[in-house]
């Protein structure tokens, strides 16, 4: 009786998703988080005129959710604290008028309501088009200048008009993380960072990647198919990740004032 093929034999098994040969990604710069005024803009245009109250106060949210991603980095930790403080204060201030009758919040929300405000379509549709247009050029501009391909040997950063970019073939740390809460609603968005076998050297930090829990699906994919490798490969990694140690040992020693020491076969 014939016995089952054990695990990591090179034989493809059934129903399982093939890795890719490379993973190719953009880094953008922040206006692409500007899109929610561009599809406002146009969306409302679109939309009844008796809606104009509720749609001034939507645009208003817009408005200061899209400034607060292009200036500040809200970290989820600090988002959660907030809106637990704000829940608060602002029930505390709900009971209060409840059991003593003394306007806390009221004042603030009359004083916003007084203000009538309304949503001008065409001030609306006339910023979505400024902005259309300098987003277009941003769009095509990553696609020359900013585009990432991983492949099982290294990691290429190509930027038109200038020296493109790689790391060399070997094992490498892929770690993923989302400074920015806002930037992960708006675009799933968060920076790629990229470490030494051994973890002691941050190689390249990639920010303000779109979807980037998609772009690590096909990254875990490619790097988990690199590491089942032969014997002689597993040799090669093992060499290169021990030549990365000696460079950080050599990087230690050297006093800041002195140039690090350029290895004999390393290009000037």
């Amino acid at each position: 009786m014939s016995q089952p093929a054990p695990p990591g034999d090179g034989r493809p098994v059934r129903g399982a998703v093939p890795p890719p040969d490379e993973v190719v990604f953009h880094s953008y710069p922040k206006l692409i988080y500007a899109w929610p005024l561009i599809a406002a803009g146009i969306g409302f245009w679109f939309l009844p005129a008796a809606w104009e109250a509720t749609l001034g106060w939507v645009y208003l949210f817009l408005v200061l959710v899209t400034i607060t991603t292009l200036a500040i980095d809200l970290e989820r930790n600090y988002a959660f604290v907030w809106s637990v403080l704000f829940a608060l204060f602002f029930f505390a201030g709900k009971w209060v008028y409840a059991a003593y009758d003394v306007p806390v919040f009221e004042a603030v929300f009359g004083f916003f309501f007084d203000l009538n405000t309304r949503y001008d379509r065409g001030f609306g549709m006339a910023l979505a088009i400024l902005l259309a247009f300098p987003y277009a050029v941003m769009l095509v501009w990553v696609r020359l200048n900013s585009r990432w391909r991983i492949t099982h040997n290294e990691f290429e950063h190509y930027a038109w008009g200038r020296a493109d970019d790689s790391l060399a073939r070997g094992a490498k740390r892929v770690r993923s993380t989302y400074p920015d809460l806002l930037e992960l609603l708006l675009c799933g968005a968060g920076t790629l960072l990229v470490y030494s076998a051994n973890g002691s050297r941050e190689l390249r930090r990639i920010p303000n990647v779109p979807l980037l829990f998609r772009v690590r699906r096909k990254l875990n994919l490619l790097l988990e198919s690199q590491q089942v490798v032969g014997p002689g490969r597993r040799e090669a990694t093992l060499a290169e990740m021990a030549e990365e140690e000696e460079q950080d040992a050599r990087d230690e020693r050297v006093p800041a004032d002195q140039p690090p020491v350029r290895p004999a076969d390393e290009p000037l």
